[in-house]
């Protein structure tokens, strides 16, 4: 009985069996996470927008009023990563994807 195995071979096999896509790198799942992240990215970008505006107004602002606005950047923020945002989305899916 020949006990001998043919490396050729079996390197042939591993190659035609790899998967196409490395496992975890879901293009729909990597999409989401990525715009939550561009989502969080803007809504910071709005933080300090509004930190350069001085707050001088005939009523006070209050806590409520901050984290009302604080809602209100974080909801604008995500529908504008949902919608193309500032392109960060693709930029991230592109270089984790080693789409050219």
């Amino acid at each position: 009985m020949d006990s001998k195995i043919d490396s050729g071979q079996l390197l042939s096999q591993a190659l035609t069996r790899t998967p196409k896509k490395p496992p975890g790198r879901d293009p729909q799942q990597l999409k989401k996470v990525a715009q939550q992240f561009e989502a969080i990215f803007i809504q910071q970008m709005f933080k300090e927008m509004r930190n350069t505006v001085p707050d001088a107004g005939v009523l006070e602002k209050g806590n409520a009023d901050d984290i009302y606005t604080q809602l209100q950047d974080a909801e604008a923020a995500r529908m504008m990563a949902q919608h193309g945002g500032i392109g960060l989305t693709d930029l991230m899916l592109k270089q984790l994807l080693d789409e050219d």
